[in-house]
């Protein structure tokens, strides 16, 4: 299950950070607790707001009032006395997105916030989406986990992809960890948008504090993705082939993109720094403690700087 430390809820326009979410509430045995959407609130892009925000000299840091007109366009009156607030930054997206709160449970030391998103029309600019929540001090020394299972973007749904299509062929281990990146993208048609890419699978044990890689491979090609109303799906991938027909099948598939995927595939030195890169994300949003990967026969490498 992947944690979050933060929740939201009413959507606002700007600002972006990486999130991790759970999937399911594990333990059943809880209850619901209420919340309130604050409303008429914008990120300033002067702070980074923390997880939760306990106090209104914090709070002012990070967002300003955008009252308008009437009684329905004044800010969400929060009393830090009393309440705290919780913020949550999507990623930059070209498409509209509208984020529904379903309902926040209590459980032990735990909130689990479970909401969904709703993906719209394609803009002709990048949107960043903040929201927040407000929940009674009572409940602000809980964790916050978010409960989410949807794909909201593009490198999402091609992650899990990777994982439960490509991963499941090859010799089972620990941690099944996707690796992508990007040669070239068109998504003139929400039905079918063409990512061309890179794209590894890797399965690893970890062993002391190192994740020994036990099977995997590279499978380049163009990905075929749908745009919902929940979100993005691959629908189907073609993939450069092996043997004979690899230069022919990549020279079809990536086109007059070609020489650009050749010169990525080459990069040996590229390579290994996205393998860093993705791994070090990969074990933060997995909470492991592991700081090397090791490929078979090959020395140790750190992909996260131990602390000391």
């Amino acid at each position: 299950m992947k944690k979050v430390l933060f929740a939201f809820a009413t959507l606002l326009t700007m600002a972006a950070c990486n999130n991790k979410t759970a999937t399911s509430v594990e333990n059943k045995e809880s209850s619901e607790i209420p919340f309130t959407v604050a409303k008429n609130y914008f990120y300033n892009h002067l702070g980074t707001p923390s997880v939760k925000i306990t106090t209104e000299e914090d709070f002012n840091k990070c967002f300003h009032m955008a009252t308008t007109m009437g009684e329905e366009g004044k800010p969400t009156a929060i009393d830090f006395g009393k309440q705290f607030v919780v913020d949550f930054l999507l990623p930059g997206s070209k498409w509209q997105m509208e984020i529904n709160p379903l309902k926040v449970e209590t459980k032990g030391d735990t909130l689990f916030y479970s909401y969904d998103i709703k993906v719209g029309q394609k803009q002709s600019y990048w949107s960043q989406y903040v929201s927040i929540i407000i929940i009674d001090k009572e409940f602000e020394k809980q964790e916050v986990v978010l409960v989410n299972d949807q794909d909201i973007t593009y490198e999402q749904a091609i992650k899990r992809y990777l994982v439960n299509e490509i991963g499941k062929d090859y010799a089972q281990a620990e941690f099944c960890v996707p690796f992508y990146s990007k040669v070239d993208i068109d998504d003139s048609n929400p039905e079918d948008i063409k990512y061309w890419g890179e794209f590894w699978i890797h399965n690893y044990n970890q062993v002391g504090d190192t994740l020994k890689c036990v099977s995997g491979g590279n499978h380049p090609g163009l990905m075929h993705i749908r745009k919902t109303e929940m979100g993005f799906e691959v629908i189907a991938f073609d993939q450069v082939a092996d043997g004979a027909d690899n230069l022919p099948s990549a020279k079809k598939i990536f086109g007059d993109k070609y020489e650009a995927f050749h010169k990525m595939s080459s990069d040996d030195d590229w390579r290994k720094q996205m393998i860093i890169d993705q791994l070090g994300d990969f074990a933060t949003e997995h909470n492991l403690t592991a700081t090397m990967y090791q490929d078979y026969a090959w020395p140790a490498i750190y992909f996260k700087i131990p602390l000391e």
